[in-house]
């Protein structure tokens, strides 16, 4: 009867349900190791058969894709509007594409299904950004770092932790990391650096525009290559780009946090008081200093009051998903605006 079971498993289970929802070839239950053996192989074969379907070419999460491309603008609007910026602007939206699409994939173990949209994906950035790289090599001074976030995405994802702590922290610093990215291409290329080098590194604003905006796009010759300066020529890590990043990147986790308290850790203190903490440092951050803000206190003020407020009321009654993704995304827009305010008047001085 156990081997009538798994000859007729293919043409009894429903199509389009993941086989490896259904069993667990390690826990089958059958004590023939033939029978689980047959019956793994099934599993394997249906999983790997499993068509592609529409939603795997998009990301169905909407507040994935303001968090990831809201730093990139503020970085487009921050560094000056050009056609460098633009043009990595829309890259990096590809790159999203292929990040999640290879997410995906690693996430189903390499299974078939998810190979479709990213192999299109990585054509479509090979087409925008390989011309990018080839005429603006100065972009590989960023490789190192997205190399190692990109790895530990894929990790998370395999693991299927890309929700845990550490897996949403490497989200939230490779969008942030965009804004000093973008920024450092743009116009405004005379922005002073985060500390000088030497006594000619000193004032990006006294260097000659041209051969500023040469030293950023391109690497150092081989001549260079153990030079700090030329890895890092004035404007590669404009002030004003910086800022934001580290501002997006704290505003962004405390978002991580409010949305845990309401959906997946909801009703685990823990969460609640991390977030809250989280928050009160936030405003304590933009308040405390002698040059604060008006825009960064009214940011941490609204967001640290949205991060109260929502766990107080599901206490009583029980908010949809979506209406936290609506709220979030309110406070994602609020915090983008401030920022970039805060970010123009730096990026002026």
């Amino acid at each position: 009867m156990e081997f009538a079971r798994v000859a007729l498993m293919p043409f009894v289970l429903p199509r389009g349900i993941a086989a490896r929802r259904l069993f667990d070839c390690r826990n089958a239950g059958l004590t023939s190791f033939l029978l689980r053996t047959i019956r793994c192989d099934i599993m394997t074969d249906m999983t790997s058969r499993r068509k592609t379907l529409k939603r795997d070419w998009f990301d169905n999460q909407p507040g994935a894709w303001v968090m990831v491309m809201l730093p990139a603008v503020a970085g487009f609007f921050i560094g000056g509007p050009n056609l460098d910026t633009l043009w990595l602007l829309a890259t990096w939206a590809v790159c999203y594409c292929v990040q999640f699409s290879a997410a995906h994939w690693f996430k189903a173990h390499f299974s078939r299904r998810y190979l479709p949209p990213m192999l299109t994906y990585a054509v479509a950035l090979i087409v925008i950004g390989l011309p990018f790289l080839i005429t603006h090599t100065g972009i590989l001074r960023w490789a190192p770092l997205y190399i190692v976030l990109v790895a530990l995405s894929m990790l998370s994802s395999w693991l299927r932790k890309e929700r845990s702590l550490w897996g949403n922290a490497v989200s939230v610093i490779a969008a942030s990391a965009m804004a000093t990215v973008i920024a450092s291409f743009g116009s405004t290329v005379e922005t002073a650096c985060v500390m000088p080098i030497n006594a000619a590194h000193a004032s990006c604003a006294a260097a000659d525009v041209t051969a500023a905006r040469a030293a950023i796009r391109n690497m150092p010759d081989l001549s260079q290559i153990f030079d700090l300066h030329a890895w890092w020529p004035a404007g590669s890590l404009p002030v004003s780009g910086l800022i934001a990043t580290v501002l997006f990147a704290l505003t962004q986790y405390g978002s991580v946090l409010v949305v845990k308290t309401m959906i997946r850790e909801r009703g685990k203190c823990s969460y609640v008081a991390a977030s809250w903490v989280w928050h009160v440092a936030l405003l304590l951050l933009a308040a405390v200093p002698s040059g604060r803000s008006p825009y960064l206190i009214a940011m941490t003020v609204l967001l640290l009051a949205r991060a109260v407020a929502l766990p107080v009321v599901t206490r009583r009654t029980t908010l949809k998903p979506v209406v936290t993704g609506i709220t979030e995304a309110f406070a994602s827009f609020i915090a983008f605006g401030c920022i970039i305010a805060f970010g123009c008047i730096i990026a002026a001085i």
